[in-house]
């Protein structure tokens, strides 16, 4: 999870609304087994960014931070009418030694096929992260401005990251 990758994709958020509209679009570019690592510093956009990516897959309830139950679990639908597990983590209160994955029942979560999972504070397990994952940076620019910095792992995550800078770049056309 380093920063000095280059960012295949960056894109400026003018406030929560655009924050929830980005992660819409992405949301709809997403496949079942895919992770995404939101970081960034306390109220930066990231449970706002999953809310938003929470739209295209219907899922059924309010999205909010997980922060005090670590894991909040959603059930959704995909475009193509399958159902879809989202898998909302808030990692914050764990310090980032002494501890495991497995603890927290998120190793399953990782490797269910059928669930996405959105991973908050995913420094606090760098080590215990899977090898494809889609890295997002919120970086505060102003009061809501935000530069959202966008940093594929693997081939899916790089697929959906750039569907969704073609989408962006069609829109500003």
């Amino acid at each position: 999870m380093s920063a000095s990758r280059r960012p295949v994709f960056d894109i400026i958020s003018h406030g929560p609304e655009q924050t929830r509209a980005l992660g819409s679009h992405l949301g709809r570019h997403l496949r079942a087994g895919a992770v995404v690592l939101l970081s960034g510093a306390i109220g930066a956009g990231k449970t706002t960014f999953v809310q938003g990516l929470a739209r295209p897959l219907q899922v059924e309830g309010p999205v909010q931070s997980p922060t005090f139950t670590l894991i909040s679990e959603h059930t959704g639908r995909l475009a193509d009418g399958s159902a879809i597990r989202l898998v909302h983590v808030d990692l914050y209160r764990l310090s980032d030694d002494g501890w495991d994955l497995s603890s927290t029942g998120l190793e399953e979560e990782l490797d269910a096929p059928d669930t996405i999972v959105c991973i908050e504070w995913p420094d606090r397990a760098r080590h215990q992260l899977p090898e494809e994952y889609l890295l997002i940076e919120f970086v505060p620019l102003a009061d809501e401005k935000r530069n959202l910095r966008f940093l594929p792992q693997g081939a899916a995550a790089h697929a959906s990251v750039q569907r969704l800078r073609a989408e962006a770049v069609g829109q500003r056309a």
